[in-house]
This record gives structure tokens, C-alpha cells and sequence, in this order.
């Protein structure tokens, strides 16, 4: 009973002190990054395999696409794997207006970056 008890109390401590059971941060995509995805879209002699190829680059931008186009608000039958399959999928639009609302965590600032590195 006292093992089970200690083993609890290690839990939870490795549970706050973020250890075994954090959760892992987003990866981040740098501003101008971002800037070439929109301008890449938004360019008229783009396919979409190119943008989809750009986006499988940055996982959390990618997540994040998937994620809409599998969201049941789409009703989609089946699951969409790939970027360039979303994109066919949700529209230009959306995946526009899914970047611009991109969470500030997911992207980079570059002076925060240079000023890490003084």
C-alpha cells in the first residue's frame, strides 16, 4: 500500500515538474517561412504538389491543415494524409486563412532570435 502510494506522489511530481507526461511543444516556423508558404499559395503558376511538398517540411503547419481537413465540420468520408490532398480539399481560401491564424507559439519571431544568440 505505501509503494502505491509513493508511486503516485512520483507521478504527479514528474507530471507537474513537466516530465513524463508533458506535453511536447509545436515546432515553430519562422515568420518570412510562413511569408513564402502564403506567397507560394497565393501565386497563380504554383501546384498544388509544390505547396503541399513546402508544407510537409514544417510538421506543426502541417498538423495543423490536417487537422481542419479531417475535422468533422469538413465531413469528410475518409482521412486526408497528405498537404496537397487538404489543400484540394479545404480550398485555397481556408488554408490562406488557416495560416494567418496560425497560434503565436507556432511562429517565430527573428528578433527574439537574434537576441538569444548575443
Amino acid at each position: 500500500m505505501k509503494n502505491e502510494t509513493k508511486r503516485r506522489i512520483d507521478v504527479a511530481a514528474n507530471t507537474e515538474a513537466g516530465g513524463l507526461f508533458r506535453r511536447p511543444r509545436p515546432a515553430r516556423i519562422s515568420r518570412d517561412e510562413l511569408k513564402a508558404l502564403v506567397a507560394l499559395l497565393e501565386s497563380s503558376d504554383t501546384s498544388l504538389m509544390r505547396f503541399g511538398n513546402a508544407v510537409s517540411v514544417h510538421p506543426a503547419v502541417l498538423q495543423h491543415i490536417l487537422r481542419a481537413a479531417n475535422s468533422s465540420l469538413m465531413g469528410s468520408v475518409t482521412e486526408i494524409s497528405d498537404a496537397t490532398r487538404a489543400t484540394l480539399y479545404l480550398g485555397t481560401r481556408r488554408v490562406l486563412y488557416l495560416l494567418s491564424t496560425l497560434p503565436s507559439e507556432m511562429i517565430e519571431e527573428e528578433n527574439a532570435e537574434k537576441l538569444s544568440t548575443l
